[in-house]
């Protein structure tokens, strides 16, 4: 026992009675086997307790997107949750979407105020890895989410987004039956997660169809109505399209230019990502045949626990989270609304 808990404490885990734990810690007779195995659990119990929450006694930060859409509002309404939760000090930070140097400003601004350990969704830019750099060397704990920064040891909870994508491909292919062509609509590479998405998209699709074609959909910002118009364009010149994969935040553009096409009887495969109210409504109305989700209150959850942690156990941190599935058949079971009372949901 290299650390003693108070005994109330002890008393309240293990339930035994503060006599009794004293004769234990003391090694005094007339204590039983299975007393001393609850006193030393209890131990451990309140010990991983203290070790849990001995990473920082200062304020946290989280970073995230300025209007990047619901289940960016999600995330950060579940980080408030979770931090309230664990009587965490948190600040938010929201930045201008895909904009390397607001987050760089961000990040620089939370190591000024001295803060106890950040998480950020990070963005793929030489001047965001040199700032990140540094806050690692001023031992800052850094943690990135939903999209990671590779090669730097960073800390990482969110989808495995390769598999995502890949899932998206199996998916597309089912539902199409193979038949093509399909369109990926992307919203730039500054989002690693959204690359890896997409590469494992074509990976699928080639293995599994390789005589079909694939066929881009470039969308600046991930931007809705940019999506809408450009999609549009395509589905002029290229009538037979099959099916529509959405890699980021153009979805709901791109179902409004489904609409006008299917208003015509001539049907097309829509997947995307995450599901918020609005593709919810979509998925429902058969507008949108299948998402792939991440739980945002889990990666919150996840996320805090990582930063509250000692060094020793976020180097065995394991922060992916599962890739879900949600077709209109599965979706009441999905995205719980008690995290986010004050959005919609």
């Amino acid at each position: 026992m290299e650390a003693r808990p108070k005994i109330q404490d002890i008393a309240r885990i293990s339930g035994l009675s503060p006599a009794t734990i004293d004769r234990v810690l003391n090694n005094r007779p007339g204590v039983s086997a299975k007393a001393m195995r609850s006193v030393d659990e209890a131990i451990r119990k309140l010990n991983d307790q203290i070790t849990e929450t001995s990473g920082g006694d200062g304020t946290y930060d989280v970073i995230l997107p300025r209007q990047a859409g619901l289940s960016t509002e999600y995330l950060a309404a579940a980080f408030r949750f979770h931090a309230n939760a664990r009587g965490m000090q948190l600040r938010s930070h929201f930045v201008e979407r895909l904009d390397p140097g607001s987050l760089v400003n961000a990040l620089a601004r939370c190591a000024d105020q001295n803060s106890a350990g950040i998480a950020f969704q990070a963005l793929e830019d030489p001047a965001v890895r040199e700032v990140v750099g540094h806050l690692m060397v001023a031992n800052i704990p850094l943690l990135t989410v939903v999209s990671d920064l590779a090669g730097l040891g960073l800390g990482y909870v969110g989808l495995d987004n390769r598999a995502a994508g890949r899932t998206a491909g199996f998916l597309m292919g089912l539902l199409s039956r193979g038949r093509g062509p399909v369109a990926i609509i992307w919203g730039g590479h500054l989002y690693r997660g959204h690359d890896e998405r997409e590469f494992g998209f074509r990976s699928s699709w080639r293995i599994e169809h390789p005589q079909t074609e694939i066929m881009d959909v470039t969308c600046t910002q991930d931007d809705a109505e940019e999506a809408f118009e450009r999609l549009s364009e395509l589905l002029k010149k290229e009538p037979r399209l099959a099916g529509v994969y959405s890699v980021g935040g153009g979805i709901l553009g791109a179902v409004r230019a489904l609409d006008q096409r299917q208003s015509k009887g001539e049907p097309c495969v829509l997947i995307g990502h995450n599901l918020t109210a609005n593709t919810r409504e979509h998925l429902l109305n058969r507008k949108i045949d299948a998402l792939i989700h991440q739980d945002m209150s889990l990666i919150a959850e996840r996320s805090i626990k990582y930063l509250l942690s000692t060094p020793d156990k976020q180097r065995a941190f394991a922060g992916e989270v599962p890739t879900q599935i949600v077709i209109r058949e599965n979706v009441s079971s999905h995205l719980n609304t008690d995290l986010f009372r004050d959005l919609p949901v």
